[in-house]
């Protein structure tokens, strides 16, 4: 058989065809890449008390908000604070929750933390909340039936869950969150937890008699209570 020779300009020709050939195979090939989006955010919360130290062993609560009413809640998740008083609720969905913790504890006082946080898609929402920001102004005068202010009379300020119309004064001396006496205008102002019941219980700080003058109290965030009581 007598084969055919291809000139030399053919043979560049042929060489070059199939050099561009593999060049474009080689193109097509592709790498398939996982792409993840993220579609959650993070969030950490941490209960500081008034020095910066963190309040630890808290139960904190957290709430869905359902629809477009702010009160309507549904509890999905409840941690407790670690010994630097942060709790870390992890991935959750983008939107805005309800956090509630009803147990942290400075000075030996309960407050009641409660409070809106928003969590936005692929960030790390990292808050930090002082406790005692949780608090309003309690303003009590005592003054007698002809007028005149009275000092020095003893007011306990007892949680309204502890009350009993049936104790003495030593009992409600033990258990109020607060004991305060009355100045020179018969005035006493003090910080009190927000949002939580109270019961004022008023005595005569000489012979710890009562007064037989009982007062539930409740103060806002960042407001003031003002209450005045007559004795004799």
């Amino acid at each position: 058989m007598r084969h055919q020779i291809l000139p030399n300009n053919m043979k560049s020709k042929l060489t070059l065809l199939i050099l561009i050939f593999g060049i474009l195979t080689s193109c097509e090939k592709t790498t398939d890449v996982d792409v993840i989006v993220s579609t959650s955010g993070k969030l950490n919360y941490k209960l500081v008390d008034d020095s910066g130290k963190g309040v630890p062993n808290v139960k904190v609560s957290l709430y869905d908000i359902l629809g477009n009413y702010a009160t309507y809640h549904a509890l999905i998740d409840q941690r407790t604070t670690d010994a630097e008083g942060v709790v870390d609720f992890g991935d959750l969905n983008p939107q805005t929750y309800l956090l509630r913790a009803d147990s942290a504890i400075v000075n030996n006082v309960g407050y009641m933390v409660q409070e809106h946080v928003q969590v936005t898609t692929g960030a790390g929402k990292q808050k930090e909340t002082k406790v005692t920001d949780f608090s309003g102004t309690l303003s009590v005068t005592v003054q007698s039936y002809n007028g005149q202010r009275l000092r020095n009379i003893g007011i306990a300020v007892v949680p309204a869950n502890r009350f009993d119309y049936r104790s003495d004064t030593n009992y409600f001396l033990r258990v109020a969150d607060f004991k305060v006496l009355t100045d020179d205008t018969g005035t006493v102002i003090l910080k009190i937890p927000s949002d939580k019941e109270y019961v004022l219980y008023f005595y005569n700080s000489v012979t710890n008699a009562a007064y037989n003058n009982y007062q539930h109290v409740s103060v806002q965030k960042g407001r003031e209570y003002k209450y005045s009581t007559y004795i004799y």
